[in-house]
């Protein structure tokens, strides 16, 4: 049957504050909150967390590549609500939430802004391609694999994958709920119960929440705050359980109805910021809308030494937008006759973008105990997407406001057409893979294969391109790896291990100057890793360094341009690099209830022969050029001290900071022949900055908690995003902005 089972505070205090400006992660080691324990006793020790990095119970210091897995105490402690906060517990991890609502993530200088795909996110090793985060009151623990995980992860993985467990029911009835206020109107109110419908038969656990928010960004063309946001969701997971079998469904669903959408801003350069966002010249308000759910089944029975698992996975999502495409920056229509000559031009585009996926995965595994530890499966996927995007062109007679706009269209005044995109594009993967370890003596040999097929297509439906189809496909795609791992001792581990990710070819409907479908090349990514991982002082400190080289070829970029009234981007290859770099994380429990965490990692990502084109179409070499997105370092350091106070009351505290070093927005430059560029190969960059968040709470008995966050303590200003205007040809600047600094109360309450 399956079934689951008083020191000094001021010197804490004095730590904590001097974090602040000291500035947390680890590189295969577990990342936890400390316990309120004083005692010499194993909660003095870190704590050992067992990973599925590789689709098996594993201790993380075990595995033979850069993990890092965060639990849920940390994950509470630091406030972690968002994809950007991530930054703050992983070295080497460029990730921020565009102003779309979805991720762009560089992981060790793999993977660009735009392509999501460069590293995969995971909910219960299921791969997620809208709503790519997870509430914290749901999660388990998160899991950041670096470099490529093709083997077992298959395409899409070519940077990483970051992998969200979320939590099973309980074996009793239990319940929590949480009420969230804060800066700029944060509302969140989160709720769970959970226990057994049939006991140790059927559990259940449910969780609903809501998120709402009033927004940040100043628009004084209309008079108010954006992106005003309102989300929500829920999450039911039922498990079954058996002498031999586990079957565990789940269900996600969510809505968001935002104001986020295009909202980037026009600043004059890379360096000068600002938190007013000029859009909506005909009174319209952005608008982002989001539907999605996602069923799961999976099932998982022992035949002895051997485990069968299957995972049936559905999800759907459909999102409708529309948002300002011109920032205001179009001249009247001077050929219009008076008054119309006199009126604000206008461009507004409005999005329909409909996705369904279908995956089914089978795998046989050996037992987790065994020195021979091997696993074999088969995956089938499809994707089924279709978009239709389309541009309205408008004059205003009153900037800021609707009255009295005219829509524009072919014919009507103007003879040019308004420009539209609109697609069905269905991606299909096969593939059969295997992985196996061996311990022989202090060494431990591992070897895994991944074949793969895939079989996309692409087809236009407007009236006008030219070509309207295009297909890429592979029969034989092969991603390897193998590692080899010397155990010094049960507590030191030394390892190399190569392997090799890509991201598959596909289609990208260009609407730049004729509207048509064109292919662009798989891009692969051989890494070679070399660490040492070491758990010293009884597991009071975890030790770690790697260091690791990527050969990075056919990159996939999104590249954007304007044409005439706005930005359009797509996908295509652009070269190749050699990443290289190192990470070097410590994790160490200290007296007097304190835990200290740090990391640094360092990255180069340099450009092999290759030449792009601006936004006016003059060649640029960007030949031993840094990769755009990638720092040249981060850095980050926690401190954390949870110490009890009275049998019933726990203090809890934590400053977390991280360090960012220069990065570049763009791969070569600017021509010297474009307007507005100082000189030749002139790249715009996003200077160092550092960002610290600090938070405390208090733990009443065993039921009640309250806390207090304020985050982005300093109110650092960086952009997210950053697209120069010689680079796409515009006549402004287009950027992103962060999040201000703001301040959290909450109140949690259990039974």
């Amino acid at each position: 049957m399956f079934k689951r089972n008083s020191a000094r505070p001021l010197l804490p205090l004095a730590l904590l504050s001097c974090s602040t400006f000291l500035g947390h992660s680890a590189v295969a080691q577990a990342i936890s909150a400390p316990s309120s324990s004083t005692s010499e006793s194993s909660e003095d020790r870190l704590t050992t967390i067992i990973v599925t990095a590789r689709k098996l119970g594993e201790d993380i210091q075990s595995i033979p590549e850069s993990i890092t897995a965060i639990d849920a105490r940390t994950l509470a402690a630091a406030h972690l609500t968002t994809l950007d906060d991530l930054n703050s517990l992983v070295t080497n991890l460029n990730i921020t939430q565009r102003a779309d609502n979805t991720p762009d993530v560089v992981l060790r200088g793999v993977g660009t802004f735009g392509v999501v795909q460069g590293v995969g996110f995971y909910v219960n090793d299921v791969q997620q391609f809208e709503g790519q985060s997870v509430r914290p009151m749901d999660i388990e623990r998160v899991e950041v694999l670096k470099g490529p995980q093709g083997t077992l992860f298959g395409g899409s993985n070519v940077g990483g994958a970051i992998k969200y467990v979320t939590k099973l029911p309980t074996d009793t009835l239990t319940g929590e709920g949480s009420i969230e206020y804060g800066r700029y109107n944060q509302q969140t109110v989160d709720g769970v119960v959970s226990g057994p419908i049939v006991p140790e038969r059927l559990l259940a656990r449910l969780s609903l929440f809501n998120d709402r928010s009033d927004g940040f960004l100043d628009d004084p063309t209309l008079g108010k705050t954006l992106p005003k946001s309102n989300e929500t969701g829920g999450r039911l997971t039922l498990e079954y359980l058996d002498d031999q079998t586990k079957i565990t469904f789940y269900l996600a669903g969510d809505h968001i109805g935002s104001e986020n959408m295009n909202l980037y801003y026009t600043p004059p350069d890379d360096h000068t910021y600002s938190r007013i966002y000029n859009g909506g010249v005909d009174g319209t308000v952005p608008s982002y809308r989001r539907n999605l759910y996602a069923p799961t089944l999976a099932i998982t029975h022992y035949f002895g030494d051997i485990t069968f698992n299957s995972i049936s996975s559905y999800f759907h999502s459909s999102i409708t937008s529309v948002a300002n495409f011109d920032k205001g920056a179009l001249a009247p229509f001077d050929f219009l006759p008076p008054p119309l000559s006199t009126y604000k031009p206008f461009v507004n585009y409005s999005q329909d973008f409909g996705k369904s996926v279908w995956s089914q995965e089978l795998r046989l595994s050996s037992s987790e105990s065994s020195s021979f530890k091997w696993l074999a499966g088969a995956f089938v996927q499809r994707i089924n997407s279709n978009a239709l995007q389309t541009q309205n062109l408008g004059i205003a007679p009153t900037i800021g406001s609707p009255v009295g706009a005219i829509m524009l269209a072919p014919g009507l005044l103007i003879p040019g057409p308004i420009s539209d995109v609109e697609y069905r594009h269905v991606n299909r993967d096969y593939a059969i893979f295997g992985n196996a370890s061996y311990d022989w003596g202090n060494w431990t040999l591992g070897a895994g294969v991944r074949i793969a097929r895939f079989d996309n297509t692409m087809t236009d439906t407007t009236s006008s391109c030219g070509p309207c189809f295009g297909r890429v496909k592979d029969n034989a795609d092969v991603l390897p790896t193998a590692s080899i791992a010397y155990h010094f001792s049960k507590d030191v581990m030394a390892y190399v291990t190569v392997a090799r990710g890509d991201e598959e070819g596909d289609l990208s409907d260009n609407p730049l100057t004729v509207n048509e479908v064109l292919p662009f090349k798989t891009e692969f990514a051989l890494s070679y890793e070399a660490g040492v991982k070491s758990s010293l002082f009884d597991r009071r400190l975890n030790l770690n360094i790697a260091a690791f080289y990527i050969d990075y070829t056919n990159r996939i970029f999104e590249v954007g341009k304007y044409i005439g009234t706005g930005i359009f981007t797509f996908e295509t290859n652009v070269g190749s690099s050699r990443n290289y770099g190192f990470e070097l994380d410590a994790s160490a429990r200290l007296p007097l209830d304190l835990t200290v965490s740090g990391g640094v990692g360092v990255t180069e990502a340099i450009f092999g022969p290759v030449t792009f084109f601006d936004g006016f179409d003059n060649p640029v070499s960007a030949g031993g050029n840094q990769a755009p997105n990638t720092p040249a370092y981060q850095a980050t350091l926690a401190v954390d001290w949870r110490h009890n106070l009275h049998d019933d009351l726990v203090l809890g505290a934590r400053v977390d900071s991280r360090f960012i070093g220069r990065s570049y927005w763009d791969s070569a430059g600017c021509s010297a022949l474009a307007p507005g560029c100082p000189y030749e190969g002139f790249r715009a960059k996003q200077t160092a900055y550092q960002v610290v968040n600090a938070g405390v709470s208090l733990d009443v008995g065993k039921h009640w908690s309250v806390g207090a966050h304020l985050m982005n303590v300093f109110d650092v200003k960086y952009n997210t995003f950053y697209a120069a205007a010689s680079e796409i040809g515009s006549p402004y600047n287009v950027a992103g902005i962060n999040r201000p600094r703001q301040w959290l109360v909450n109140v949690n309450a259990r039974y």
